[in-house]
């Protein structure tokens, strides 16, 4: 997703006026010195030829500063300070207040400043609000509708090259399945040979063209349809189709968050993505059913949402995903009880990292396995290439739990967190075990 800089913004210029280049300095909560901006392109019209200056009146602190590199090349996406969206009349608790009780929010039609670029090293960069404290100089030179237009069409034309850098489009490389197949040789050597003998049996028992003698020593032809043996999908087949859903999914939000307020929105997003008009919508309603389902990222959530994971009737998942709930939740509640997790508990703490982290791993083995507790069976690959995805967040919790200074607690509660890595560890194994028991 584009790293968006609004919030950790101190203050910043940017300039356009010398034509095709657009350079500036933005200082960031967190960073000593300012990035500094070099990019090809111009803004667009009510900014092009200007010097502008901008303030954040609130500051806050943002942890993707981190990863933001110091020099910003690359090329301009859209740069205005006139773009037109929609914000909440109400303050913050109001907001949640009506979110949660999905009732409808309150809006305003405001100037928004909205600053779009794409990093050779960091992809795409936002900055959007309205919020800011603007200054802007007198134009040094004029652009006109028709250069706006073309400007227009550049970035555009940017925004979609840089779609394809995710998708592994046109203008993408995909590297990542040469590298993951040099990670994985051995076990590819094992899954490439599977198969081969009946493979063998089966090109001779079925031919596909046969010829009848009828005596005067001409042939028939007889044409023998044979039944098309569709193979099931190994893990690393899977693993590539699994990828290839995250980088459309990844493709389409970015669509949809750089033209959620646009009046042609669909066309926009059918023509970033390569698609058909009906497509999106196909996909939309898909995504947002996915997404609507899947366990959020905010932390107080997820424990809730863990919560009523384990409430549900016996035998409706899986005893491996139902184990990482359970474990989860007494983690909690332990934690709480040590003084470890208290209810104002910084979203940074080390606990709370690992808790989140285990109810992550419970959701991956969910989606993995709790469909053959309904009566379905999917295919061994597709089950073992979601436990693999499964060891992100395990490995995750693991480093989160190394991270906790040992210093200063007391000896039991030293010993409740080595028996928390044992479990950990224990949990690993049997996704393991069954990754293997599949293979075979």
């Amino acid at each position: 997703m584009a790293i968006r800089l609004d919030k950790s913004i101190i203050r910043g210029e940017i300039t356009n006026e010398i034509q095709g280049h657009v350079t500036g300095r933005i200082w960031l909560l967190g960073k000593a010195e300012p990035i500094e901006l070099n990019l090809l392109g111009n803004c667009l019209r009510d900014l092009a030829g200007c010097r502008l200056k901008f303030e954040n009146p609130v500051p806050r602190h943002d942890p993707a500063v981190t990863i933001v590199a110091a020099q910003q090349n690359g090329v301009v996406g859209d740069m205005t300070a006139s773009r037109k969206t929609r914000t909440p009349t109400v303050n913050d608790e109001e907001l949640m207040a009506l979110l949660e009780n999905k009732q409808p929010i309150p809006t305003r039609v405001a100037n928004c400043l909205y600053f779009e670029w794409f990093s050779e090293l960091n992809g795409r960069m936002v900055v959007e609000s309205t919020n800011f404290k603007l200054e802007i100089t007198t134009a040094e030179w004029t652009m006109s509708a028709e250069d706006d237009l073309a400007q227009t069409r550049a970035s555009q034309e940017n925004f979609h090259a840089y779609l394809d850098s995710i998708t592994g489009g046109p203008d993408g490389e995909d590297d990542e399945e040469e590298e993951y197949a040099d990670t994985e040789e051995e076990d590819e050597d094992e899954f490439s040979n599977h198969g081969s003998e009946e493979e063998a049996e089966l090109d001779e028992e079925v031919p596909m063209m046969a010829g009848e003698d009828t005596g005067d020593g001409s042939l028939i032809e007889v044409n023998i349809e044979a039944e098309e043996l569709e193979e099931p999908l190994n893990e690393f087949e899977w693993e590539q189709e699994l990828r290839e859903a995250d980088r459309r999914a990844e493709a389409y939000q970015e669509a949809f968050d750089r033209y959620k307020d646009h009046p042609h929105r669909e066309r926009l997003i059918a023509e970033a993505m390569g698609w058909e008009p009906e497509e999106v919508e196909e996909f939309r309603d898909d995504w947002q059913d996915v997404t609507e389902n899947l366990q959020g990222h905010d932390p107080d959530e997820m424990l809730e949402n863990a919560g009523m994971f384990t409430e549900d009737e016996e035998g409706a998942h899986h005893p491996l995903s139902r184990r990482a709930m359970d474990f989860a939740l007494r983690l909690q509640r332990d934690a709480k009880a040590r003084g470890l997790f208290e209810d104002d508990v910084a979203r940074d703490n080390p606990v709370l990292s690992v808790i989140v982290s285990i109810i992550a791993l419970g959701g991956k083995l969910a989606a993995a396995l709790d469909g053959t507790m309904h009566g379905f069976d999917p295919e061994p690959g597709f089950v073992i290439a979601m436990l693999k995805r499964s060891q992100i967040p395990l490995n995750e919790a693991l480093h989160a739990l190394s991270s906790i200074q040992m210093s200063g607690l007391s000896k039991e509660t030293r010993s409740w967190l080595i028996a928390a890595r044992s479990e950990l560890f224990e949990l690993r194994k049997d996704i393991l075990d069954l990754m293997s028991d599949l293979r075979k």
